[in-house]
């Protein structure tokens, strides 16, 4: 069994505090080794290469779990059970210094650390780096990385930790606010990716009914809003409550240091009172405000913009309050709360590309193979690795029914244009693995035109527009006075994309011939939409970031370079054609989907009063029982039909207890706090 996470049968909690036990285990036979650049590489699943440069390159294994929203200052505990040294002598690779993938020709550095490669003791000396905690939607995530090899430079020996335990404990503290119980199922659905993902629901913050609720916000300015209200008035109706709201007015009435942290208030405010689950910035630079945030890593700077800060709602983005948004210092959170995407128009005639193209695409799509057809584009990026290992990747968690078309630089006989014809014809998932600036981005030899200003501005693929999403330096920099790519995708009123998520600064590559960073982004939203039921775009590209923020290591890095800068240009609502949201009724004739048990409400509740718990697809076999913490059964009903069951916390102590439903084999829980 290799890196696998057995998470205990019972955690402990209490009011005051609680722990969470789980082991990891690998197996010797699972690790391999391989040569790169004169040194020695190791490889073993379920990890991932990662080290500092000059570090030695060694795996490591990210665990993230979902804990209780009242848990505070976890603390970590590690417990080795077994530890097994391995036959030979080993020169581990120090990790490069990394390179963007704009700067093709620069020579790859390779320097050790002196500290490390002349000692005489293991490295690490730690095998546990973390914990670090953040928040998605009221859900607390606690995340942390583990070394399962550790290497002496002056004998060359690695030993490999076959078995451990890590106690992950916490102290409890209040939960600071209430999120509806629409956030909390939207959130829940989006955490799949987590080591614990049975524990979202048993976890899940307590939640407070949705009243009101306003799922969607459009902002705008006055100039547009005409033009959006049909547009919000048909989400609304469809089953997605959305308001329209003039950014004038948001500027006027909303305290803030500047016009971005005005409009970030704002939001704010809806998402805490108003349940607010996704936001469109419905307009460029000229229109709306945009976040400047001053990115660096390993030498290499710019000044880009970052929409994240208005999807990321925890802290303020600037905790020292030198009003320098956005860096490490400010402790930032980076999960993203809500979806939110940018439309990228400053005339009424591009406002009007944006409305159609993502209306017909949500609404009346074209008929046609093109919805499950893709294009995939693989550049030469560095001398021995190509875009395609990512574009492979990609392939292979798209869905098997497809036709999937590749243009790999290496491998072309005939020219570097044939692409276009494909994406002319129609193809709903495009990706670009190659070199890029704020006009394109390129393969490394002539003709070097991959998905240019040029090219895009000239696509006749009509209404039949897609997805579009890369791995390129800064093809996505919207803010310039000069159309990008992304700008040029969305203005062509001839054909052009319905979906754009490109850099608005560099990518970055990976510890070579891994994959790097802006690489795992574009196949976790791949896997995201195709494999995890994650088909509504803003929740897949948000999830596709959350995923990264565990490797984050604090400071200026990649990891946080690449997360900041990929950018969201669509309709953060649109489902994408062929990919399946996780809401869907099953279909006509097919098995029912089991039992669900749904958030109970009022949650917490005073004692003496009833709790209505939501139960769906029970059959006539569910049983539903109630729990304290001391395991003690406080009550226990058959479930009936589906609907809500009442239970009355009269006569019991205050306190946490657990609800669980038990139905054909499976079973469900949820925390109820009782009041005094």
């Amino acid at each position: 069994m290799y890196g696998t996470v057995v998470l205990a049968l019972f955690a402990a909690v209490s009011l005051f505090g609680g722990s969470l036990e789980f082991d990891i285990e690998f197996g010797v036979d699972d690790i391999s080794f391989y040569r790169y650049m004169n040194y020695d590489r190791i490889s073993l699943p379920g990890c991932e290469s990662y080290a500092a440069p000059g570090k030695p390159l060694l795996p490591v294994r990210v665990v993230t779990l979902v804990i209780p929203p009242d848990a505070a200052d976890p603390e970590l505990d590690l417990v080795l059970e077994e530890t097994v040294p391995l036959e030979g002598s080993w020169k581990i690779q120090p990790a490069a210094v990394p390179r963007p993938f704009s700067a093709q020709d620069s020579p790859v550095v390779i320097s050790p650390d002196p500290a490390v490669y002349s000692s005489c003791e293991p490295w690490p000396a730690a095998r546990l780096e973390g914990p670090a905690t953040g928040s998605k939607t009221g859900f607390k995530l606690v995340s942390f990385r583990y070394r399962p090899v550790t290497w002496n430079p002056s004998t060359g020996k690695l030993e490999l930790a076959t078995r451990g335990t890590v106690k992950v404990s916490w102290r409890s503290a209040e939960q600071d606010w209430l999120p509806t119980r629409g956030q909390v199922e939207t959130a829940a659905r989006l955490l799949g990716w987590v080591d614990n993902p049975r524990d979202v629901n048993r976890y899940a913050p307590v939640a407070r009914n949705d009243g009101r609720a306003t799922d969607y916000l459009v902002i705008t300015s006055s100039d547009y809003s005409d033009a959006f209200s049909p547009y919000v008035s048909w989400k609304t109706s469809s089953g997605m409550p959305a308001e329209l709201v003039k950014i004038g007015d948001i500027l006027s009435s909303t305290p803030g240091y500047d016009d971005p942290e005005k409009l970030r208030n704002y939001i704010l405010g809806r998402y805490r009172d108003d349940g607010v689950k996704y936001v469109l910035l419905a307009g460029d630079e000229n229109v709306l405000p945009v976040r400047m945030v001053d990115l660096s890593c390993e030498g290499y700077s710019d000044n880009a913009p970052v929409d994240l800060y208005f999807s990321d709602m925890d802290g303020t983005w600037d905790d020292n309050g030198d009003h320098d948004y956005g860096q490490p210092a400010d402790k930032l959170d980076l999960y993203a709360d809500i979806a939110v995407g940018r439309a990228l128009f400053d005339s009424s005639e591009e406002a009007t590309v944006f409305i159609e193209r993502s209306m017909r695409y949500q609404k009346d799509p074209p008929s046609g193979e093109w919805s499950q057809r893709a294009m995939l584009c693989g550049a030469g990026l560095f001398t021995g690795y190509t875009g395609a290992k990512v574009c492979d990747s990609i392939a292979a968690r798209l869905p098997g029914s497809w036709e999937i078309d590749k243009a790999y630089e290496l491998a072309m006989v005939d020219g570097y244009t044939t692409h276009i014809d494909v994406i002319n014809s129609g193809t709903n998932w495009n990706h670009y693995a190659g070199h890029g600036n704020d006009t394109g981005i390129y393969w490394k030899d002539s003709p070097t035109d991959m998905m240019t200003v040029s090219i895009a501005s000239d696509l006749e693929n009509g209404e039949k527009t897609g997805i579009h999403h890369s791995i390129g330096c800064m093809p996505g920099s919207f803010h310039k006075n000069y159309d990008s790519c992304a700008d040029a995708l969305w203005h062509n009123p001839s054909g052009g994309a319905v979906s754009v998520m490109f850099n608005t600064s560099y990518g970055w590559e990976g510890d070579l011939p891994e994959m790097g960073v802006s690489e795992w982004m574009c196949v976790y939203l791949t896997e995201e939409v195709f494999r995890k039921g994650n088909g509504i775009i803003g929740n897949a590209f948000a999830t596709s970031k959350d995923r990264r923020v565990p490797l984050w290591g604090g400071d200026y890095d990649r990891e946080l370079y690449c997360i900041l800068c990929w950018n969201a240009f669509h309709d953060p609502t649109l489902k994408v054609l062929g990919a399946s949201t996780g809401l869907e009724p099953p279909p006509s004739g097919s098995a029912a989907p089991g039992a669900v048990l749904g958030t109970p409400w009022p949650n917490p509740v005073r004692g003496g009063s009833s709790v209505f718990i939501p139960v769906s697809g029970a059959g006539d076999s569910a049983v539903l029982s109630v729990y304290g913490l001391d395991g003690r059964l406080a009550w226990r009903t058959l479930v009936g039909p589906d609907g809500d069951v009442s239970w009355n916390t009269g006569g019991l102590p205050a306190g946490v207890y657990m609800v669980r439903l038990d139905a054909a084999g499976s079973c469900s829980s949820e925390r109820i706090v009782v009041l005094p």
